[in-house]
């Protein structure tokens, strides 16, 4: 038996039949991640969550056949080993139609559950003899700053690096606010070459021209932005230079942004982890609240989390305020340590990781990785543990 998990995606326009179907897949030791879709995307939205994610198992409603041969059609353009198990009335018509698109796996509405849960295992059974995946491709990691100066660049910057020393992951870190480039500056870089050229040479990247254009920290490679304030081209560009990203990184942490211009949501729909980075000042959070929703219209709400930078434990607007208003879950807090942070950028230095502020990069370092980081302490000495003062009961650390 392999011990192979395999990630299933699941689309019914029946948004309880959806879930049950998905409760029953998560059921199964031999099941990884399982993505459910209540309506049938669109083609952009399906080769989006088909990159994001890499599928071995398609289940799928066909109540509407002609909208679900589409998806099909769709998605065997994207993964044509993608396994695919019907949802659908057993009619000699349908049946045929799914046949002539290559489905030969199917089972009938209000099927009992039990004869349900046996097709499904005979299904696994199937991916585990001949479990077949395309090439796995690196991820990207979207850092949005709800108004600019909420901190996202800063977080990008040595998250980024984190994760590039912490699992000897191949990590990009790629700047794209094109009017106030951050990450040349907070890495001490002198850069000859940016992010616009890589662009401008979507068709001819290679490893050679590669190396000539992106900058290095330790580790960490770096494709910064010029200030020159010109939009971005169009014509697929950007897909391009994420596809070649995907295919040299494991990971890409792209710094966007405040405006969401379209190269911003392009890069948006490619991503696999979306962090909203606000503050807990009214404003941040309003625009916090508006970019989610443009989140949730895109749908993509559920790789969105939010970040809450500059946290004060006291402050009114805690994180359960902050997740109520925003409409998406607060993944973490990062501290308020503003003085710690202007000399790790003036010195282009890395933030002590014993420090609160260090252990969170390296804390969201491991969510990035699904990984749990190793996070360094200072020892102290006798006389520090008893002149720390009493920590107020309900606190929080990052």
């Amino acid at each position: 038996m392999s011990n192979h998990k395999f990630n299933c995606l699941v689309i019914s326009p029946d948004p309880e039949a959806a879930k049950a179907y998905g409760e029953e897949l998560g059921k199964s030791s031999a099941i990884g991640i399982t993505y459910t879709l209540s309506s049938y995307p669109e083609q952009t939205v399906l080769a989006g969550v088909l990159r994001r994610h890499c599928f071995d198992l398609l289940m799928i409603d066909c109540r509407d056949l002609t909208a679900a041969l589409a998806v099909m059609e769709g998605v065997r353009a994207q993964n044509p080993f993608l396994e695919t198990l019907a949802v659908c009335d057993e009619d000699v018509k349908v049946l045929s139609s799914l046949m002539r698109a290559g489905v030969r796996d199917y089972v009938v509405f209000d099927t009992p559950i039990d004869t349900l849960r046996w097709i499904l295992s005979a299904t696994i059974e199937k991916l585990n003899a001949n479990p077949k995946r395309t090439e796995t491709r690196g991820e990207i990691v979207a850092f949005l700053p709800s108004k600019p100066g909420s901190g996202a660049s800063t977080i990008a910057a040595h998250t980024a690096l984190a994760v590039s020393r912490a699992n000897k992951s191949k990590v990009l870190l790629m700047d794209m606010d094109r009017d106030a480039p951050m990450q040349a500056f907070l890495n001490k870089l002198r850069p000859d070459h940016f992010l616009q050229e890589a662009l401008a040479n979507t068709e001819k990247l290679d490893d050679d021209l590669w190396l000539q254009l992106i900058s290095q920290r330790d580790r960490l490679d770096i494709l910064p932005a010029d200030a020159d304030g010109s939009s971005y081209p169009g014509n697929g560009q950007m897909q391009m230079l994420l596809s070649f990203c995907r295919a040299t990184y494991d990971i890409t942490c792209v710094d966007l942004p405040g405006p969401t211009d379209t190269a911003a949501v392009e890069v948006l729909m490619e991503a696999k982890h979306i962090i909203l980075v606000c503050t807990q000042e009214l404003a941040s959070v309003h625009i916090a609240m508006r970019k989610a929703d443009r989140l949730k219209r895109l749908g993509l709400s559920r790789e969105a989390r939010v970040v809450v930078n500059r946290f004060l434990t006291n402050h009114v607007m805690n994180e359960e305020t902050v997740a109520d208003l925003v409409g998406l879950p607060v993944e973490m807090t990062v501290p308020n340590s503003y003085a710690l942070a202007s000399v790790s950028a003036d010195k282009g230095s890395e933030v002590d990781p014993a420090t609160p502020l260090g252990r969170s990069y390296a804390k969201l370092a491991g969510v990035l990785t699904n990984e749990t980081v190793e996070i360094p302490r200072k020892e102290r000495k006798f006389l520090e543990f008893i002149a720390q003062p009493f920590a107020r009961r309900g606190a929080r650390s990052a």
